[in-house]
């Protein structure tokens, strides 16, 4: 395995931060690695205070749903790339970064193509 990339992570605590941001974090290593591998290698050598989910590493429970590079996934299953953003599903509410709220659904915002 060799290579690293550049990941962008949504960032937001509703309980202290007044708007979203993304952390950028480079020298990521990511060839051969799954998205949840990155955030695990983030959380464990850089940031601890990262907030993700992840359990069955398998596919099955759904609870790793995440949007990389603006398309919809689960994160133990998508293929790492070079270059990623990585932001919770629109149709939840943040409870905090990557982390939601599966019982409360909000509205997507439009966007500019809609």
């Amino acid at each position: 395995m060799g290579g690293s990339g550049i990941v962008k992570v949504f960032r937001f605590d509703p309980e202290k931060d007044k708007s979203s941001r993304f952390d950028t974090f480079k020298d990521i290593p990511y060839e051969g690695r799954r998205v949840t591998d990155v955030l695990n290698y983030i959380y464990q050598n850089l940031d601890s205070t990262i907030a993700f989910r992840y359990s069955c590493r398998a596919g099955l429970c759904g609870v790793c749903i995440l949007k990389v590079n603006g398309k919809p996934c689960m994160s133990c299953h998508r293929v790492a790339e070079k270059e990623m953003v990585i932001e919770p599903p629109v149709q939840y509410a943040v409870i905090k970064d990557l982390v939601v709220d599966f019982q409360k659904k909000v509205k997507a915002k439009k966007t500019e193509k809609e």
